[in-house]
């Protein structure tokens, strides 16, 4: 299963759950491979301690017979990355100039799928064109969303654009909400009446706000490794069984 986790908003847990996903799934001894299209590369970091020769601006621009030279391992079984560096900025911008753009990432992920159990891809904090990529390749949409102001702004906006790109009405998403606070039971309240008309996509698994998922963020490691009878440890172990638990068709 390719599942992509994108949102338009930034700070609303992308990464953490991108990076906790791959490590709870590698630990359940399934083969994972995560491909960091964000130029900030955070979840790069959290799994390799030296800069990558080669990064996912090669894996989408090489023939997708080459995308194997673009994977590295990690230290955690199981689980391999394709990096992201600075130079993705420039990737986008080369991108826009080739045939077929929106579809390159799907290619080269085509190779490698077979391999893999789970393929998990963590977006920029922007609908652009390595999102684009990002969307029509995906089995799954992971949109992580967080209680508060604006927490539901660009959903629309995201659900549209990738059923147009998908040229397909029931995009497969699921929202995902995180950093959840049981004080702000007012904000709470509002927020799950904005969310109403997506009942049906919601998981039912939170992600609680914790210190836990604060320092294994601060410390550039999963929370699953960092602090394993943590609460955040707990709510991530929780979502990896729930989407296991998915049926979802492969588009491939």
């Amino acid at each position: 299963m390719i599942i992509t986790i994108t949102n338009t908003k930034g700070g609303v847990g992308k990464t953490t759950t991108a990076v906790n996903l791959a490590n709870g799934f590698a630990d359940r001894d399934r083969r994972v491979l995560l491909v960091d299209m964000d130029p900030q590369a955070h979840a790069t970091r959290c799994f390799l301690k030296e800069e990558p020769e080669r990064d996912v601006g090669d894996f989408i621009m090489d023939r997708p017979s080459l995308a194997a030279r673009s994977v590295s391992s990690t230290e955690q079984p199981n689980l391999d990355i394709v990096p992201a560096t600075a130079n993705l900025t420039e990737t986008s911008e080369l991108l826009s100039t080739r045939i077929r753009r929106e579809e390159r990432l799907s290619r080269a992920l085509e190779v490698l799928r077979f391999d893999y159990r789970h393929i998990i891809l963590d977006c920029p904090p922007a609908l652009g064109i390595l999102a684009y990529n990002a969307i029509i390749a995906a089995d799954l949409l992971l949109v992580p969303v967080q209680p508060g102001v604006g927490a539901v702004t660009g959903l629309d906006t995201l659900i549209k654009a990738a059923r147009e790109l998908r040229d397909q009405d029931n995009v497969p998403y699921r929202i995902l909400i995180t950093m959840f606070d049981m004080r702000t039971s007012r904000t709470n309240a509002i927020f799950e009446e904005i969310l109403d008309e997506h009942r049906r996509r919601l998981l039912k698994t939170i992600i609680f706000k914790s210190e836990s998922l604060n320092q294994a963020n601060l410390a550039g490691k999963p929370v699953l490794e960092f602090m394993q009878n943590s609460r955040g440890a707990y709510d991530y172990d929780e979502l990896c069984d729930e989407i296991l638990r998915l049926r979802i068709r492969s588009r491939g």
